[in-house]
């Protein structure tokens, strides 16, 4: 079956005016040597991490993360490492159990845009020139019948790969609330309702809230095989209560002396 084609998105990191001023990053510069070498392996990390937000995955084809770091980014494996630990001690890096990096300070950085934005900034810029006593050209004026042919199909199709996109976020949404109880059956339009008019970040972490809400509440109701006091579909939405839930919230258990 062949792949269904989805919109591309692109990446990259908004860059805080006080990066350079922050101050693991001048410690760093001014005491140790070679220090510049290892902020542009951190930046390049930063960038490497953007797609998983903010995580560098370890594939286990070598022997650790590092070794696989320096291969991807052509650095030295010995800057690599202290790079590693160097920022994993400043608390802007964390190595994971299963050997992955995550980057901390990737997910109040990143940016993304959809392939169609990023062809209409390429036009902007490649049609942008420099004012001058020459008279403007026509293609300097206003885009060709072809290229406003083009910009219209691929407004249509990406158009399209959100609307599919959509509903099959919403579909994964709305099977866990109605695994958890029929009830929610009869809040699927008002459900739906809410769900388009959320960004795609917002979707895509409303099926992590659900799950994580609906795992939480059997773990914390397991007598309660209807789900009488449950959330339903729609209100989980509209009150936004799947931010709380984006990781996984454990149940107390009860002892003599109260909660633990």
């Amino acid at each position: 079956m062949a792949q269904k084609n989805k919109t591309k998105i692109y990446f990259w990191i908004k860059l805080d005016e006080n990066f350079f001023k922050n101050l693991a990053i001048k410690n760093l510069r001014k005491t140790v040597t070679g220090g510049d070498t290892l902020v542009i392996i951190y930046q390049q990390m930063l960038l490497s991490s953007l797609p998983n937000n903010g995580v560098i995955y370890y594939e286990g084809t070598l022997q650790d993360i590092a070794q696989e770091i320096a291969l991807n980014l052509d650095e030295k494996l010995d800057d690599v490492r202290l790079a590693i630990d160097y920022f994993q001690k400043a608390g802007l890096l964390q190595i994971g159990d299963d050997g992955s990096a995550e980057m901390l300070q990737v997910p109040m950085l990143i940016g993304q845009e959809t392939n169609w934005n990023k062809y209409k900034r390429d036009k902007k810029l490649e049609n942008f020139q420099p004012t001058s006593n020459q008279l403007p050209t026509s293609s300097n004026q206003a885009p060709t019948e072809i290229e406003k042919e083009k910009e219209i199909e691929l407004e249509k199709e990406i158009e399209k790969e959100k609307k599919t996109e959509t509903e099959e976020l919403f579909s994964n949404y709305f099977s866990i609330f109605t695994n958890l109880s029929k009830k929610n059956l009869s809040r699927r339009a008002m459900a739906l309702q809410v769900f388009i008019t959320l960004s795609y970040e917002q979707k895509e972490r409303s099926v992590i809230g659900a799950n994580n809400y609906v795992e939480y509440y059997k773990s914390k109701n397991p007598g309660d095989n209807e789900a009488k006091f449950s959330i339903n579909a729609y209100e989980f939405l509209s009150n936004m209560m799947f931010e709380e839930y984006q990781q996984k919230v454990k149940v107390k258990k009860e002892t003599l002396g109260g909660l633990i």
